[in-house]
């Protein structure tokens, strides 16, 4: 998941939240989001829009300015005075906000308490956090890969 501002952009049921409310954006709007995101702070061209999202369809570069004004208005942004997407004429777009993908945040500790004091668990530990680190860059894991 990716959080910007109040924002998190949820990749695997492409869904868009601000907090606990689900923010109305259609299919085609939310990828352009999402590639804008996964870019950020980076020129995004219209033909790199058309190419990675729309390979085998005509989709005329009006459509791209369209997605980007549903986009503006979900996320309150202004073309004068953006906080997420910025207009380069005649150019493209960048995504301006910083972005953080919540996956790859260290989780917070663990309360205090029996738990958090477990006595000869640290090699186990840590290869379960070497597990769960390499599930969530999406590595696929073996039984064989695990116990060598």
């Amino acid at each position: 998941m990716k959080a910007f501002g109040p924002f998190q952009l949820d990749t695997m049921s492409h869904c868009l939240w601000c907090g606990n409310e689900r923010m109305p954006l259609t299919p085609k709007a939310f990828d352009v989001l999402r590639y804008l995101v996964e870019h950020a702070d980076r020129l995004v061209t219209q033909d790199e829009l058309l190419e990675a999202l729309w390979r085998d369809t005509y989709v005329n570069p009006e459509g791209i300015r369209k997605y980007i004004l549903e986009i503006r208005k979900v996320l309150g942004d202004q073309l004068d005075r953006p906080l997420f997407v910025e207009t380069l004429p005649k150019r493209g777009y960048r995504f301006v906000a910083k972005v953080v993908d919540e996956r790859l945040q260290p989780a917070p500790e663990a309360a205090a308490g029996p738990a958090g004091t477990m006595v000869g668990r640290d090699g186990a530990l840590a290869q379960l956090n070497d597990c769960l680190k390499n599930a969530l860059r999406g590595q696929r894991q073996t039984e064989k890969a695990r116990t060598a």
